[in-house]
């Protein structure tokens, strides 16, 4: 067992190309990574897990892990247990500034198990990747992207909470792919506009220019909800998707694609 305050010197001295290996077995407490901790293109900052490393989120007003501001990091076989949220990156501090944004952020590996809030979330930036993930539990969505620019979700799988993706407020470009999503209310929510308590740009506006491609999803809500506007054919998600759902509206199944607003 290790007390998570003890990495915070080693981590904060990780420099751009460094790899920190986290420790084997259970780590206490909330992992906070120092504000703008960034590696460079082509020379990222990794931080893998251990043997069974699970970082156990004991506060739950932060992230089990996460910081604010980093770029090009990649995080690599980390399972969280609880904290407000399982992982969190996102812009540094309440005012909008594109210096303070999050750019390069890859989860691979990585694991979010019943967390307060949400499993993954990732807020104001560019290009954020998580491929071979897992999330279960916490009263809001596993994955959400909030103004994010460029991005992916693939080969994951999703469930117990009451959405598994949310792409909102100024969200582009990000490929939904090849996931599994099962007993979640909802499965993936698309277009919401959103008005956190910073003023950015992107929160004016719906997501758009997401691709949603190869997932299987069973709810028992809305397989795929979309905000009214979104940018979306509701026919080829239904041919590039499979989608089931127990919901029922006036007796009958209820529609695979519901469109809000």
């Amino acid at each position: 067992m290790t007390i998570a305050a003890y990495l915070s010197r080693p981590l904060a001295a990780l420099r751009p190309g460094d790899t920190f290996i986290l420790p084997d077995g259970d780590i206490i407490g909330n992992i906070a990574l120092p504000r703008a901790l960034s590696g460079a293109k082509g020379k990222p900052i990794t931080i893998r897990g251990g043997k069974n490393t699970r970082v156990f989120g004991t506060d739950n007003r932060a992230a089990a892990i996460g910081g604010g501001g980093c770029k090009w990091m990649l995080l690599r076989g980390i399972t969280t247990v609880g904290g407000l949220n399982g992982f969190h990156f996102g812009q540094n501090g309440d005012d909008y500034d594109p210096a303070k944004m999050i750019e390069q952020i890859y989860l691979v590996d990585c694991h979010a198990i019943d967390p307060l809030d949400d499993c993954f979330k990732l807020n104001g930036g560019s290009e954020a990747h998580m491929n071979l993930c897992s999330g279960r539990g916490g009263r809001d969505q596993i994955v959400d992207f909030l103004g994010i620019r460029r991005g992916s979700i693939r080969r994951s799988k999703f469930s117990d909470a009451t959405c598994a993706i949310t792409c909102k407020g100024g969200t582009q470009a990000i490929e939904i792919r090849a996931n599994d999503i099962r007993d979640c209310g909802d499965g993936i929510h698309y277009g919401e506009k959103t008005a956190p308590r910073w003023q950015a740009p992107w929160t004016e506006h719906s997501a758009e220019r997401i691709t949603i491609a190869n997932n299987d999803i069973s709810v028992t809500g809305n397989p795929i909800a979309l905000s009214k506007g979104a940018d979306a054919d509701v026919a080829q998600l239904l041919r590039d998707n499979r989608l089931t759902t127990t919901k029922r509206a006036k007796g009958q199944m209820a529609r695979l694609v519901e469109v809000y607003g």
